[in-house]
Formats: structure tokens, C-alpha cells, sequence
């Protein structure tokens, strides 16, 4: 009797690759330094034609990062990923202004304000007042400044008299993109922690 075997490789070569893509992730949960070469496997994923610079802030800032604690620090930091990820997409140019945004975005969008609301106490809040002034084209940069709002206005809620006007130009500001941030937003791989 004759018996037939069929095999293929084992998964571990698509573990290690799975590893890899993460890592961004990972790193910034633990809040490491992310180098440039630790995107290069993620960017490899990009889909075509995708912005290379939202594809890896988009996918990075995936999950909340629960044991940041302070604000302000977790925007310095991740002022640096934001560096790391441009360098990574080859874009040498990027202002302040932008950097400023972007790791704004990413700090908003994997902050755990459940556990720690945003107070007066910020430090960072005129970076913060300046990113919601900024003039957005690009999707990463719509995409950062939907979360960075969306901070903006609980910021200014706080001292809702003091600061009607400025919240109300962060309402019409969130309110002029949200469509354009939604349909950026579907391009990202949903991921649930749950």
C-alpha cells in the first residue's frame, strides 16, 4: 500500500516576518526607541500607492499604550518615533509645525485618557493651540490632526468661557476633515486588542 504525503514549510519564517511588521508596535508599547530600520518590513507591507508615512503611524499607533501615564512626556517620545518613521520614508523636509502634529496625533490616538484626562496642567498646550492652526494636505497629517482635535478641544473645554472661540474653530476644523479622515482611516488594517 502506497501512502501519499503532502507537506509545505512550517510557519516559521512567517512568524519571525509577523515579528517584524509589528515591531513599531511593539516598541511603542513599551515605549523603545523605534530605529529607522525597525519600519522597514512594515513599509515592505504597505499596500500600493499608499502614504508610506500614514501606513506606519497609522499602523504603530494601532493599540493604547495603557502605562503612559503623563501627556507631555508620551508627546516627547513620541516626538521621536514620528522622527524615526520619517527618516524610514525617506521625507527630509518635514517642518516643525508637522512633526509637531504628527506626534501629537500619535500621542492622542495611543494615550490612555480614560485612566488620565487631559487637565489645565498641560504642558504641551501651546504645541498643542499652534497644531490645530496647521494646514493639512497630506493623509497622514489629516489623519494626526483628527486626534490631535479631538485633544484640542477637551483641552479647551476645561475653561469652556475663556476659550469658546478657539473650541469652536477646533469643532468647524474637526468638522471640515471628518470626512476626509474616515475614508483614510477604512485604509488602515483594523485591529482589536480584545
Amino acid at each position: 500500500m502506497d501512502a501519499t504525503i503532502h507537506y509545505a514549510s512550517n510557519g516559521d519564517s512567517d512568524a519571525d516576518a509577523s515579528y517584524l511588521r509589528n515591531l513599531p508596535i511593539i516598541k511603542l508599547l513599551q515605549k523603545a526607541t523605534i530605529d529607522v530600520d525597525d519600519w522597514s518590513v512594515l513599509l515592505s507591507a504597505a499596500p500600493n500607492g499608499e502614504d508610506k508615512l500614514f501606513w506606519c503611524l497609522g499602523y504603530a499607533g494601532a493599540l493604547c499604550a495603557i502605562d503612559a501615564t503623563d501627556f507631555d512626556d508620551w508627546f516627547i517620545y513620541c516626538l521621536t518615533v514620528v522622527d524615526s518613521a520619517l527618516q524610514a520614508c525617506k521625507i527630509e523636509s518635514a517642518s516643525d509645525e508637522r512633526r509637531n502634529l504628527l506626534a501629537l496625533g500619535l500621542a492622542s490616538r495611543t494615550f490612555n485618557f480614560a485612566a488620565n484626562p487631559v487637565t489645565k496642567d498641560l504642558k504641551c498646550k501651546d504645541t498643542l493651540l499652534g497644531a490645530g492652526d496647521y494646514r493639512c494636505s497630506e493623509d497622514a497629517d489629516i489623519f494626526a490632526m483628527w486626534f490631535a482635535l479631538r485633544i484640542l478641544t477637551e483641552y479647551l473645554r476645561l475653561d469652556f468661557n475663556s476659550n469658546l472661540r478657539a473650541l469652536t474653530n477646533a469643532m468647524v476644523s474637526m468638522n471640515k476633515i471628518r470626512e476626509r479622515y474616515s475614508q483614510i482611516a477604512d485604509r488602515l488594517p483594523k485591529m482589536d486588542a480584545c
